[in-house]
């Protein structure tokens, strides 16, 4: 699985297992100089999808997506920066709670999630914390998930506890996905296109319950018991462990794929493995993390899944940029029938995962060194996918023949990715040997 997409192998090159501290310590001044991991947050703490994007770009990575901005305050956590994660957090809490009046109404007349556009919305401006005056595949319950797993994530493993106002908007967002039924509700998922039962949404979401869980049990480092209320008028009985059952046992009959037969091998459920840590159970893993592996995986990155049109060959020539990343959940027929099959865009987002993956395996596992030799596959194909300049692309695809990054470069979302890989890597590097 050796990536050619490396632009100077003299200027990173690649790891081995041997004397990886070392090697870590020059790969990580070389990063400094390129910038490769620098990320800004705005005044609110909200991070754009790409910081390469204008505030007017036809893209509209210029804005904030809930998804991205989770894995981004995730990331630095992680990686030390626990106030930056904070403050986006709360941002982030702060514009969902713009949105409880529409969870509110879906709570009140279910039927209403049918129409998109009265869904809470998952990406918005980011300056301002406003909707964007846009049609958009608003039915991401994934997105939803993940803001509420952040959020409860450093409730209970760092000292960050919500305030009322949080936990009653949280609490909200719980009878919301119990309104809706998110176990069996078919929504546009991480690649926001045509709706479906996916793995992934019903996971993250599963997970964000899971923590919320052991808040409200008062399990968690800072949980204050009997302080987080479900009841609700059209909800008295909701039960966080009914909710995360439904969740469980809809994952146990669709896993390892993500919606079949409709869909199976995705990119989308190493998310998972990784940061959700919902998949529990290692033969299940080994599936999924295989499956992307045999058949996703491309000599220049990773694809999100086969017959994925997104960036197809020649992307740019067939589509104007104000229509390249617009809403085409509706319509995904038209822009599928310019994919020649084979030419799916090859992503950056997903190696920094594997190596985290099987970095972590390594960890708790260190007589197995083949674990450790994965984890260091991943990073190097990770790193060999940085652009000339040393920046963290979204992906690459096949543009005159060649394989090469498209204009949302940095990706603020596959640099959060590698510097996770980067402090795995760090840890398995202190192991002994």
């Amino acid at each position: 699985m050796k990536n050619s997409a490396a632009k100077d192998d003299r200027f990173f090159p690649e790891l081995s297992s041997s004397d990886l501290g070392r090697q870590l310590e020059a790969l990580r001044a070389k990063l400094a100089t390129t910038r490769t991991l620098e990320v800004r947050a705005n005044e609110r703490g909200l991070y754009a999808a790409s910081s390469s994007q204008p505030d007017d770009a036809a893209s509209g990575y210029q804005n904030a997506w809930l998804r991205d901005n989770a894995m981004v305050a995730y990331s630095r956590w992680v990686c030390g920066d626990a106030d930056s994660a904070a403050k986006t957090t709360r941002a982030m809490a702060a514009f969902l709670a713009t949105q409880a009046e529409k969870m509110e109404r879906i709570i009140a007349k279910p039927w209403r999630k049918e129409v998109v556009q009265q869904r809470p919305h998952i990406r918005f401006d980011a300056r301002t914390l406003k909707e964007i005056d846009q049609v958009w595949p608003h039915a991401q319950n994934d997105a939803l998930g993940y803001t509420l797993w952040l959020r409860f994530k450093l409730a209970n493993e760092a000292d960050f506890a919500p305030d009322s106002s949080e936990l009653e908007m949280f609490a909200v967002l719980a009878r919301y996905f119990a309104a809706i039924q998110f176990w069996k509700d078919r929504d546009s998922g991480a690649w926001e296109e045509s709706r479906k039962l996916n793995s992934s949404s019903i996971g993250a979401v599963t997970a964000g319950l899971v923590e919320m869980a052991k808040y409200a049990q008062g399990s968690g480092k800072n949980a204050a018991s009997g302080k987080l209320q479900l009841s609700g008028t059209k909800s008295s009985k909701i039960s966080l462990q009914t909710l995360i059952a439904h969740g469980k046992k809809t994952l146990a009959a669709q896993l390892p794929f993500e919606a079949p037969p409709e869909r199976l091998a995705d990119s989308a459920l190493l998310f998972l493995i990784f940061p959700l840590e919902i998949v529990a159970d290692g033969k299940m893993r080994h599936l999924i993390t295989s499956m992307v592996r045999a058949r996703l995986a491309g000599p220049h990155g990773i694809r999100r899944y086969v017959g994925d049109s997104y960036f197809c060959q020649d992307y740019d020539r067939w589509f104007p940029p104000e229509e390249r990343s617009s809403e085409f959940s509706s319509r995904l027929e038209v822009r599928d029938a310019f994919l020649q099959l084979g030419c799916e865009a090859q992503w950056c987002l997903f190696d920094p995962l594997l190596s985290v993956i099987y970095g972590k395996a390594f960890q708790n596992r260190p007589q197995h060194r083949e674990l450790l030799e994965l984890q260091v596959e991943h990073a190097n194909r990770a790193i060999a996918q940085l652009d000339e300049r040393g920046r963290c692309p979204e992906l690459y695809f096949l543009k005159n023949g060649k394989y090469v990054p498209n204009e949302h470069t940095p990706l603020l979302w596959t640099q959060a990715n590698l510097a996770l890989a980067l402090e795995c890597l760090q840890r398995s590097a202190e192991k002994p040997a």
